[in-house]
């Protein structure tokens, strides 16, 4: 009968450490080598910038808090600026009015914008809802416009109409097309 030698159990358990070490590198090299490449995949405009969160104020004292999934910058005269999946709070004065995009495109120096992808303006205090699909306009002077559906709601009035045109900030509206007003009795029913 042959006995093991203990020299002999430490060098196979030595040789099975090494081992287990060699495949444990191996496939977390693989697994590193995967994540790369997708992290290629998704990275691949490195122009692109992910969590999004831009602060400004004006001369007037107007605050702007502009939050994105992703922000992309482009070089050109107009220094435009794409962002996905914005929320932009403008606070003038201590009216709050929040504006919620899919996409929007801000051009000459955060001033103009065009808004798509579902499009919902609300002001709070004044009780005040718009939603679209597109809107585009100027920051500095107010004005905005879209040719598609609209809906409005503004404290006990809805009205839905076929395209909209605001001007300075809503001391002029003109609802394009048939326009639909319905005004109720309870603010409950609005939504």
């Amino acid at each position: 009968m042959k006995i093991i030698s203990v020299k002999s159990i430490f060098a196979s358990l030595v040789i099975l450490l090494i081992m287990s070490f060699v495949v444990n590198n191996f496939l977390t090299d693989n697994n590193f080598l995967n994540y790369k490449d997708k992290f290629k995949k998704i990275s691949k405009n490195k122009d692109k910038i992910l969590g999004v969160e831009i602060r400004q104020q004006n001369k007037q004292g107007d605050k702007v808090l502009i939050i994105a999934d992703t922000m992309e910058e482009l070089d050109s005269k107009e220094k435009k600026v794409i962002l996905e999946n914005s929320l932009t709070t403008i606070d003038q004065k201590g009216i709050l009015t929040k504006i919620s995009a899919g996409n929007a495109i801000i051009t000459n120096d955060y001033n103009d914008f065009i808004f798509s992808n579902t499009v919902k303006i609300t002001k709070k205090t004044r009780k005040f809802t718009l939603r679209t699909q597109t809107l585009t306009g100027t920051f500095k002077k107010g004005n905005y416009h879209t040719n598609d559906e609209i809906d409005i709601v503004s404290g006990n009035t809805i009205i839905k109409g076929k395209g909209l045109h605001v001007k300075k900030n809503g001391e002029y509206i003109k609802i394009k097309g048939k326009a639909r007003l319905r005004m109720l009795l309870s603010k409950q029913n609005v939504y």
